[in-house]
């Protein structure tokens, strides 16, 4: 019997579909910030550097660090897709990447809580330390 072929655990795929799923405050903050977990994997595999996040992480971090979706920050939220976008076009970031931010606004504005916000920021933050130095 052939053993069956699966996604490795912790893939850039995997997270974007639990995001899609449920609040990302419902994954184990251990999967998403531990080393060898969903940050450290993405950050790696994806071969992101920091230079590459600064424009996004800096955006989505002054949202998230606001605790709260307002009509005065919703705009900023979607101003990230064409960010994303253009990143994209560019060569900056690639698809994947893309992708997994999509799922995660997505997931922001499904689920607008305070710790789901949070638990957004705490992986973002965990992306950006794990990727490369560039």
């Amino acid at each position: 019997m052939r053993a069956q072929h699966s996604k490795p655990r912790y893939s850039v795929d995997d997270l974007i579909n639990k995001l899609k799923s449920a609040p990302i405050k419902d994954i184990p903050l251990s999967e998403l910030v531990k080393h060898g977990k969903y940050a450290y994997k993405i950050a790696w595999d994806l071969k992101i550097s920091r230079v590459q996040l600064r424009r996004i992480y800096s955006e989505l971090k002054h949202i998230l660090r606001s605790k709260k979706i307002t009509e005065a920050n919703i705009p900023k939220l979607y101003m990230l897709y064409p960010i994303l976008a253009y990143q994209r076009e560019r060569g900056v970031v690639n698809e994947n990447f893309v992708n997994l931010m999509y799922a995660l606004l997505e997931n922001i504005e499904k689920y607008p809580d305070e710790e789901n916000l949070e638990t957004a920021e705490k992986f973002l933050t965990a992306l950006v330390a794990y990727a490369r130095k560039d």
